[in-house]
């Protein structure tokens, strides 16, 4: 059988200067890059299981718009 290897994505929020609220990320990334590369603070409850090799070099996840199906294989 074969398996998956997964991984756990988040959004996240950080302070953006000159705000006085801080902003909600547009996509997710793995628990790693936003505590360190990122500095922004995890949004609990928001984790998604992905496969590793949905994340990209920098460790984000975003997700592909597909509508009702999946992409067509190339």
């Amino acid at each position: 059988m074969n398996t998956i290897d997964l991984v756990t994505v988040f959004y996240f929020s950080r302070f953006e200067l000159g705000s006085q609220t801080p902003a909600i990320s547009s996509y997710k990334a793995t628990r790693e890059t936003i505590e360190t590369r990122l500095k922004g603070k995890v949004l609990e409850g928001t984790g998604e299981k992905v496969p590793r090799d949905a994340i990209d070099r920098e460790g984000r996840f975003r997700r592909i718009a597909t509508g009702w199906g999946d992409l067509p294989s190339t």
